[in-house]
Order: structure tokens, then C-alpha cells, then sequence
């Protein structure tokens, strides 16, 4: 097996530990400027300059001192610095990659765990712009923002619009902690916390659903129609000082057609301004909904009065119940859960009566949401009958077909719960509770869910065309939605037969793997994950296969769809396999299993010597005797 070459960063890093060694050199040890400029930053979307080949010829590339600290510096042929590569902590170890353009330093990236070349901070500078963001785990991805301006935050909410990415949008929301920074507390903390939730729920659909914000938008401008205003300590629920701004606009540019994205309010949470609320595109019609303010009133909402009043004092006090049993039921048995489940619930109710508008709604889907997760977890008694009734009392089409989706879920966790149940049969009615479900609501985002689970039902039953036609569906009725994503690569799976399989990512070491360096063997492709127990089981399988036919004759893909990446890495350290496992985030709904339409685990797919599907959905007791075959060219 050949030795795998250092990345450009760890080269750079070696030769310049190297370079601070006291002691002669030899000149070839030094990088080259081209390889010095090759290095990009791990963030997107960073400005820098980028000499063309005639300036890269005439520029250096030396050890200097730059800000104090020992690095490489490369400079153009006018002398301007182009890059510095340098080692802060006198380690002999790159820690900190700046760029520049026009001689001045935009963007730097920084190493500041001890235990970890890998950079950890990005900071955007001068021209660059004011962003600090952390990548906990170092993957490339900002994990949290610690310094972010206004208009950055639209910035990447319009970015997240643009690429449908819900993690990047949910980046920007405060927490508790936050907000409690910022001087909220009591009701007030509460209700931001609410509105929080609720634009982390919302934001998803959104993202998915909009077609106005396009793949090539670009963020213009911020518009206020003030500048950010201060609630006062001592105001209610305002412990210290908060900045904030209201009714903030967003124009996009799309190919040069302009695109506003309403943000509504954003907080300054320390030195980082955070959204409360999902962004808004106006419909067709042009409208909108009310977002709250601050500072003034909603456009057209009700004002503030007695009414007003007396509707905060009846809220704050559920809300500050509802804390208490929040706080109790992270200690609570499973026969205190019961017990706290039943007041939880009736508070919620008690808040649906006493809201209105979208804060009943809000507090609607809160109260069915944790019915539906009590059902599933036994701890409410007569929770499908109060699903059924909370059913009639739905007062529009989407917030009915929300409840009713659920009550079908719930019945069916329900009854498999049931001592002696006939899982047949429960299965034949929640198959026939779901096609009646897309009957009544069929444009309904739920019915995606119940025509996804119905030609998953078709393709394991092998009515592949009936399978195929129904993910078709999805794929027209709800394009460039999850769901859709799925429908496509299921048909495509199903479709693979005879055909040459495209796979490639990234390793858990961050290694690009890919099925074209497997040609001359069969390969399986297995799909699986940590908490699959069946995959367990298939792990030791095709260990002992490649262990009697050699690597060479049967090689393996796995494609790992575990949600969380550091309990894979713990589990492959202690049983450690020997080939390469491709993993991205989302799990199910990450790119590798959206891109073959994977449903179920353990999924997996033979392909033979030439790179072409011979089976594509193989179990693990036929495996050997499909692999003799192709290796009998039969």
C-alpha cells in the first residue's frame, strides 16, 4: 500500500517547522510560492488575491517576522504581501493562515487548541468584514458565531435561502444563554425563546419552498427604516440595556432582478446580531405576515391596550409553570413523566385559549407536537383521543392536516405498543390511513412524508413500477424539497440495474474516497449505521469475506448514516474495519442517502469489476453467492 501524501496545510505546517529549526536547510525543503498560493482557505466565498501565472513567477516567498511571530511570508512582485503562513506559539507548527488583498490582511485562520493543527477560528478583517466564527470540530463548517455584524447576519440569511441550508440559518438564532446575555429575562425571555423555536420550525419549509431566491442570489443591502433603537433596563422583562433593530429589509440581487427578504427584528447578543423570527418572501399576492417589533406595533395588528394587557398577565403565569416543569422533567422517572406529562399538556391548552392569530397557532402545534411525543413514549394515557378531538378544533386547512398526519402516526405507535398486536394488520391500516391522508390533503408538506412511506411500502412488496410511479409524484408535486431529493434518488437506485454507479466523498479522516479507484474487483456498497443492529451484524460478515477473498477480489464501500459523527469515530476505534467509510451530516437525510433514495438500513448495493450495478438492493445472506458469481464472470 502506497504512503498517502500530506495535504498542502500539512506540508506548509512540516516545512515550516523545518524552517525554524536551528539549523542549516537544504533549499529544496522550502515550499514553493506556487504551492503556498494553492493553499485556499477552508471557508467559501473569502475575497483575496489570486496572482495569475506571470505574478506567481516573479513572487517570494521568505521567512519573516509578521506581527511579532515567525512565518512565511509571500509577496507579489511589487512587494505587496499576497500570504502569510505563520506559527504564533513557537511550536514550529503553522497555527495561523492570513490573506490579503490589496496589502491588507482580509481573512485569517487560526489553530488555538493545542491538541489540534486543524484550524478552529476563521476572522474576517478590514475590508474582509467583522465576522468571528468557531468550527468546534473542525470540518470546515463555522459551528457558532462570536462576532457577527447586522449586516452579515441578512448577508447569511440570504446565503442560507439561497442553498436551502437550515443548519446555516439555525447558526444564527440565539439561545437561552444569548438571549439572557443580551438583559432578557421572565416572559419576555420566554417569548423570544418561542419565536425562536418557531423560526427554526419554519425556516426549513421555507427554505425548501421558495423559488425567489435563486441559486445565484447575492446579498445588496440592508434597509431599516431606523437605526437600531435601545430597550431600556428596568422595561419589562429587560434586565440590562438591549440594541436592537425592527423591521429590517433585506434586498438580494438574482441576475440582476432585486429579491427583498423580510428579516423583521435582529438583537444584539453580545458582539453578534441574531434574527428571532424565519425570514419572509411575500406571496403572489405581495402579502405578509406581522412579525412583532419592538418598537412599534405590527403594521395592522392589533394595538396595545387594556385588552393587550390583560391577555400578557393571563400568559405570564403558564409560561412561568410551564419552566417549572420543564426543569422537572429532566429528573423525573418514568412514573414522575407520566404524572408531569398531564399538567404540561393542559397548561398548553390553557395557552391555546388564551392566544390568538398566529400565537394560537404557534401554541397549537406545540401542544400536538407533545401529545404526539408523550403517545410515543407511553407516558399519556388518553393522549390519541386528545390528538383525535385537537383534530376538529384545527380552524384552517394546513394546521389541520398538521394534526391529522400526527394522530395517524400516533395511532399507529400506539397500537404497536399493545400486548398480542397484529403487526400485519396494524401495518395494512396505517398504509390505508396514510393513502387517505394524500386523498384529503394531497398538497399538504405531510402528504410528501405519507407518499414517501407508500412507495417505500411498493418497492419492498417488489412493485417496482408502482414504487417508481409514486416517487415520480413526489418529485413533481414538491420539487426542491427533501422529499423530493429522496423520490429521485430512490428511482434512481431502482433504475441502477446495468448501470455504472457514481460515488464519491469524503472519509471520516477527511480523505476523498471514490468507487473509481475500485475498477477491477466487485465492490459492495453498504449503507448502515451505528444504531442499525441487522448492520451489526452485516459488518462481521463482510469482514470475514474480504478476510477469505482478499481486498483485491472484493472490495468494500461503507457509507456510514449515523447523525453523529463522534459516536461513529468511537465505535470504528473500537472495532475497527478495513475499509473506507464516506460520512457527511444529516444521516437519513444527508446528500449520500438523498442521492440513492435510502430508506431503510442496512441497503446494499453489488457492483461488479467494470463499475456496473449487479444488485441493488442485496441482502447479506445471498452475498457470497452473488460475489463467486462475478468472480466466476458467470
Amino acid at each position: 500500500m502506497s504512503a498517502s501524501l500530506p495535504s498542502p496545510r500539512s506540508r506548509l505546517a512540516c516545512l515550516l517547522a523545518l524552517l525554524l529549526l536551528p539549523r542549516a536547510i537544504p533549499a529544496a525543503a522550502a515550499p514553493t510560492v506556487a504551492e503556498a498560493l494553492a493553499l485556499e482557505p477552508r471557508q467559501k466565498g473569502v475575497e483575496y488575491d489570486r496572482p495569475d501565472a506571470a505574478e506567481v513567477a516573479k513572487a517570494t516567498i521568505n521567512q519573516e517576522k509578521f506581527e511579532g511571530v515567525s512565518g512565511l511570508v509571500v509577496r507579489g512582485p511589487d512587494g505587496r504581501i499576497l500570504r502569510v503562513f505563520a506559527d504564533t506559539n513557537g511550536d514550529r507548527v503553522v497555527d495561523r493562515w492570513s490573506y490579503f488583498k490589496d496589502g491588507l490582511e482580509v481573512f485569517r485562520e487560526m489553530a488555538t487548541n493545542p491538541k489540534d493543527t486543524k484550524a478552529n477560528e476563521a476572522r474576517w478583517l478590514n475590508a474582509g468584514g467583522s465576522r468571528w466564527g468557531v468550527d468546534r470540530d473542525t470540518d470546515g463548517t463555522i459551528d457558532v458565531w462570536k462576532t457577527i455584524s447586522a449586516e452579515e447576519t441578512t448577508a447569511e440569511i440570504v446565503a442560507a435561502l439561497r442553498d436551502r441550508d437550515a443548519a446555516r440559518f439555525a447558526r444564527l438564532l440565539p439561545g437561552k444563554e444569548d438571549l439572557e446575555a443580551a438583559g432578557f429575562s421572565g416572559a419576555r425571555l420566554d417569548e423570544l425563546l418561542g419565536r425562536v423555536t418557531a423560526a427554526r420550525q419554519q425556516f426549513p419549509k421555507l427554505a425548501a419552498a421558495q423559488k425567489k431566491v435563486g441559486p445565484a442570489a447575492t446579498w445588496a443591502s440592508m434597509l431599516t427604516p431606523q437605526a437600531p433603537g435601545i430597550l431600556p433596563a428596568g422595561s419589562a422583562g429587560v434586565e440590562r440595556d438591549v440594541t436592537a433593530y425592527d423591521n429590517v429589509v433585506v434586498l438580494a440581487e438574482d441576475g440582476g432582478a432585486g429579491v427583498q427578504v423580510v428579516v423583521g427584528s435582529l438583537v444584539k447578543c453580545g458582539a453578534a446580531w441574531r434574527p428571532l423570527d424565519a425570514p419572509q418572501l411575500a406571496g403572489d399576492d405581495g402579502r405578509l405576515a406581522d412579525l412583532p417589533a419592538f418598537f412599534t406595533p405590527p403594521l395592522g395588528g392589533p394595538a396595545s391596550g387594556p385588552a393587550m394587557a390583560a391577555a400578557d398577565e393571563k400568559i405570564k403565569p403558564l409560561l412561568a409553570k410551564l419552566r417549572e416543569i420543564d426543569a422537572a422533567m429532566a429528573g423525573a422517572d418514568a412514573a414522575g413523566r407520566r404524572k408531569l406529562a398531564g399538567q404540561h399538556v393542559a397548561l398548553l391548552e390553557q395557552l391555546v385559549a388564551a392566544s390568538a392569530g398566529p400565537d394560537r397557532e404557534f401554541w397549537m402545534r406545540q401542544l400536538v407536537e407533545t401529545v404526539a411525543a408523550y403517545i410515543q413514549e407511553n407516558s399519556l394515557p388518553d393522549g390519541l383521543a386528545l390528538l383525535e378531538r385537537l383534530g376538529g378544533q384545527a380552524d384552517d386547512d394546513d394546521l389541520k392536516a398538521f394534526v391529522d398526519f400526527r394522530v395517524i402516526q400516533a395511532r399507529y405507535a400506539a397500537g404497536m405498543d399493545q400486548p398480542g398486536a397484529d403487526f400485519e394488520k396494524l401495518q395494512e391500516g396505517w398504509f390505508g390511513d396514510l393513502a387517505a391522508f394524500v386523498e384529503a390533503h394531497p398538497r399538504a408538506p405531510e402528504a410528501a412524508e405519507a407518499m414517501l412511506q407508500l412507495a417505500f411500502r411498493d418497492e419492498f412488496s417488489s412493485r417496482d413500477g408502482e414504487a417508481v410511479a409514486r416517487y415520480a409524484a413526489i418529485a413533481t408535486a414538491f420539487p426542491d424539497t427533501p422529499h423530493a431529493r429522496k423520490a429521485t434518488g430512490a428511482i434512481r437506485r431502482l433504475e441502477s440495474v446495468g448501470k455504472p454507479l457514481a460515488l464519491a466523498g469524503k472519509g471520516l479522516d477527511g480523505k476523498d474516497v471514490s468507487i473509481a479507484a475500485f475498477k477491477g474487483g466487485p465492490v459492495l456498497i453498504h449503507f448502515w449505521s451505528t444504531d442499525c443492529e441487522p448492520c451489526k451484524v452485516d459488518l462481521a460478515q463482510i469482514r470475514e469475506l474480504q478476510a477469505k477473498y482478499g481486498p483485491r477480489k472484493f472490495g468494500c464501500i461503507g457509507v456510514s448514516l449515523d447523525g453523529d459523527k463522534n459516536r461513529l469515530a468511537a465505535f470504528l476505534k473500537e472495532k475497527p474495519l478495513a475499509w473506507p467509510q464516506l460520512h457527511e451530516e444529516g444521516g437519513l437525510d444527508s446528500r449520500l442517502a438523498e442521492s440513492f433514495g435510502i430508506l431503510a438500513l442496512p441497503t446494499m448495493i453489488l457492483v461488479d469489476a467494470d463499475g456496473t450495478v449487479t444488485d441493488r438492493n442485496v441482502s447479506i445472506t445471498e452475498l457470497e453467492k452473488k460475489l463467486i458469481g462475478l468472480l466466476d464472470g458467470k
